[in-house]
């Protein structure tokens, strides 16, 4: 089975780039032997360091876990200021949030279909161009970290309520995870997703509860604080909770209900009808059950209201001995690493622990960590760190890497942003994300979550989403891309493959991918600079130099 219909890329095996991408293995070595005849294991020499010693690999590696991809200027920020300090301007930069206008929020379903079209345009539109523009793009990639595990989707969810729980992540990404886990909780689009807002003292709905726990707390299996299983003396894991538990957790979440909406009321069938905008409250305080809970073997005393017995029971979730790994595990694996040693685990997870999930310094541990640095001398990189480049964050780099201020736009649709077919920002299946967070690589033990997103079809829209667009270069300008800098470089393929070297490989394309994309352009008509810059590209993205992000 072939990748491609018509590149000349098409005699790279589908079987062969899954193989190289699976482990997030060296991807250079797997290159030379799987790619080119030549022993091409390792990378080339890297760019002369900065005054701060930091090379233009490893400013750019750093960019690849802590942003939404590497810039030319914020490469350049990141070599100027030093890793650390660099971490920390984006750790104290303010929030930037969606702005919905008013048309776009308050309008009737059933009467008004253009304007509903409208308004999904806006949202999508708004989660791509915060991706590619937002100054703070740590806390914008934690939010994307945080989307795919506490996750709201919008194939239920209207529009407006998923750009408001977009930006409930925003500003939550760097404060106190107890925090957000209340906000999650009284978020109005949490609570239809999950149905908390249907729970009630004589009618108890138990998705919310059991998700809380299991998905975004203390998870199924007792951990140790390294991330590891603890055991029973059978040998087998530990459960964290009962049924028992789900149902006293679910009776202390009861009561949440959405604010009501006066605006909303003159629609027949309103858009905004959950209130969106507002936290959930309680507007009938009889459907919360005010007597005593006991939830993983800790006490909710009797006589509470919804907002005491909120703040009991997330205390009860941040503090037990489980969070502090599980979510170390989930920042981990979405910003550095899919399969962390247990030791980068507990030294996270000890960070959580001590601040009491502080999530701007549990942030920070998780990018300093000396096992998250080592590689930015890519002669001491560790055979299996990295994490593959899933779909969305692909495309985002690459918009990055061109230069564009502001999200790639469909051809034919040019009020349309840009989008990968399988992998869309608050648009997953079902609650568990786009992966599950244990999904090991076949043929191997190691953790490969984001393998799940690699499906043929994605390889196949990798191989055909920019060709088209990238030669209607008006849309590209209105992006503002950087087309001079390409046009100028597509004088000639050896200027044009180090211009993509520097943006998207770190200015370490080995040999044999050089070889292999100048290859596969050999037939291309020169006639477009953009197009034969989107042919590279197109190609480049399927590598695994590219698709592993070390």
């Amino acid at each position: 089975m072939n990748l491609s219909r018509d590149s000349a890329f098409g005699w790279v095996p589908l079987a062969i780039c899954l193989a190289a991408l699976a482990g997030c293995g060296d991807a250079g070595q797997q290159e030379g032997h799987q790619i080119g005849s030549q022993d091409l294991s390792g990378q080339v020499k890297l760019n002369p360091s900065s005054t701060t010693g930091v090379s233009h690999y490893a400013a750019s590696r750093l960019l690849d876990q802590a942003s939404m991809g590497p810039t030319p200027d914020s490469v350049a920020r990141v070599r100027s200021q030093g890793i650390g300090a660099w971490v920390d301007e984006q750790l104290r930069l303010p929030v930037s949030r969606i702005a919905t206008p008013p048309s776009l929020i308050e309008y009737d379903l059933n009467l008004d279909q253009a304007t509903a079209d409208r308004a999904w345009r806006h949202h999508r539109m708004a989660l791509v161009n915060a991706a590619v523009a937002n100054p703070d793009q740590l806390r914008t990639r934690v939010a994307w970290v945080l989307s795919n595990y506490l996750v709201v989707s919008t194939r239920k969810v209207q529009a407006y309520g998923g750009s408001e729980y977009w930006n409930l992540l925003m500003d939550g990404a760097f404060g106190s995870y107890g925090d957000l886990l209340k906000n999650v909780t009284r978020s109005p689009a949490m609570g239809f997703y999950l149905d908390n807002s249907q729970n009630t003292r004589s009618n108890l709905n138990e998705n919310y509860g059991r998700e809380l726990m299991q998905l975004f707390s203390v998870g199924l299996v007792m951990l140790n604080l390294d991330g590891t299983l603890k055991r029973d003396s059978a040998g087998k894991p530990i459960e964290t909770y009962k049924q028992f538990d789900v149902i006293e957790a679910t009776r202390s979440l009861t009561g949440w209900h959405f604010v009501a909406n006066p605006e909303a009321a003159k629609f027949r069938n309103p858009a905004n009808w959950a209130n969106y905008g507002k936290p959930m409250g309680v507007r009938w305080v009889d459907n919360h059950d005010t007597a005593e809970k006991t939830v993983l073997g800790k006490k909710i005393p009797a006589g509470g209201t919804a907002a005491s017995d909120l703040d009991a029971l997330v205390e009860i979730l941040v503090t037990h001995p489980n969070t502090a790994p599980f979510v170390a595990i989930r920042l981990i694996q979405g910003l550095t690493t899919s399969d962390p040693s247990p030791a980068y685990v507990q030294r996270v997870a000890t960070v959580f622990q001590q601040t009491k999930g502080d999530m701007s310094k549990v942030v920070r541990a998780v990018l300093v960590d000396p096992e998250a640095r080592i590689g930015d001398d890519s002669t001491k990189a560790a055979a299996n760190f990295g994490r593959i480049r899933e779909p969305y964050l692909q495309h985002i780099s690459i918009t990055r890497g061109l230069g564009c201020r502001t999200a790639l736009t469909n051809r034919n649709r040019p009020e349309e942003a840009m989008l990968p077919r399988d992998q869309q920002p608050l648009y997953a299946f079902s609650v568990f994300g786009f992966y599950p967070p244990n999904h090991r690589a076949p043929g191997s033990n190691l953790l490969a979550p984001e393998q799940k997103t690699l499906l043929s079809t994605e390889f196949d829209d990798r191989l055909g989403r920019y060709e088209s667009s990238f030669q209607h270069e008006a849309g590209l300008a209105a992006s503002g891309c950087d087309l001079e800098t390409f046009k100028k470089a597509a004088a000639s393929d050896a200027q044009l493959l180090e211009l993509i070297n520097q943006r998207f490989f770190r200015g370490a394309m080995t040999p044999a991918t050089r070889q292999a994309l100048s290859e596969s352009v050999l037939s291309w008509q020169r006639d477009s600079p953009m197009r034969l810059t989107a042919v590279y590209l197109q190609n480049a993205s399927i590598t695994p130099a590219f698709g592993a992000a070390k």
